[in-house]
């Protein structure tokens, strides 16, 4: 696999990002506003805590290598190249802005920084598709 390509995988692979943070919205004077939040289930490792280390399969598994090895199969299926969820950190919850409790201009303007830290992030990945 070409080495832009195996980046771009990791990269792009949920469970290779930080841990989650406190919702903050990042106002046009430099300061930041920490909103409402609540705690729902880690959306990376669906709650277990854990996930298989993204560096064994973030560019993907065939079948064949499973039938090729089934010593590899069967470790994997069994949690040996399980970690702690880098999202969570093991707590299964993350926190996330409680939508119910913004104002609508504290809604428009997250909304909008998402959008851009979004568009940040897909500019970033063409950047590591490209070889950059």
């Amino acid at each position: 696999m070409n080495w832009a390509l195996e980046n771009y995988n990791i990269a792009s692979d949920a469970r290779s990002r930080g841990p989650a943070e406190k919702p903050v919205l990042y106002l046009e004077d430099g300061d930041e506003k920490e909103l409402p939040m609540k705690f729902e289930v880690c959306p990376v490792c669906e709650g277990k805590g854990s996930h298989v280390n993204p560096s064994i399969d973030a560019g993907g598994l065939s079948a064949e290598k499973f039938h090729d090895d089934p010593d590899f199969a069967e470790q994997y299926w069994h949690g040996t190249y399980d970690q702690t969820c880098n999202r969570c950190e093991g707590k299964r919850v993350v926190p996330a802005v409680d939508w119910d409790a913004l104002s609508e201009d504290e809604s428009k303007a997250y909304k909008k920084q998402l959008r851009s830290e979004w568009e940040d992030e897909q500019e970033r990945l063409s950047e590591i598709r490209m070889g950059c």
